[in-house]
């Protein structure tokens, strides 16, 4: 792989990192926030997408051990 493209990759992968970490984040706000319409209550989960988003991030090499709640 010439150095060019190595760059090139990296910086796509940097950008896919920050934009996961950002959706994490906001995911993580609304998760087990309680939800009203029309007379009905429940709390919003996210804990399956929380961890898909962990597990892509961990393949990444990101380290997502500051991020746990």
């Amino acid at each position: 792989m010439r150095a060019d493209d190595w760059v090139r990759e990296a910086e796509r992968e940097s950008k896919l990192v920050d934009a996961l970490c950002k959706a994490r984040y906001l995911i993580s706000m609304h998760n087990g926030m309680t939800v009203r319409c029309d007379g009905e209550e429940w709390a919003l989960d996210f804990v399956s997408e929380l961890k898909m988003i962990d597990a892509a991030l961990k393949a990444a090499g990101s380290d997502t051990r500051h991020l746990k709640q």
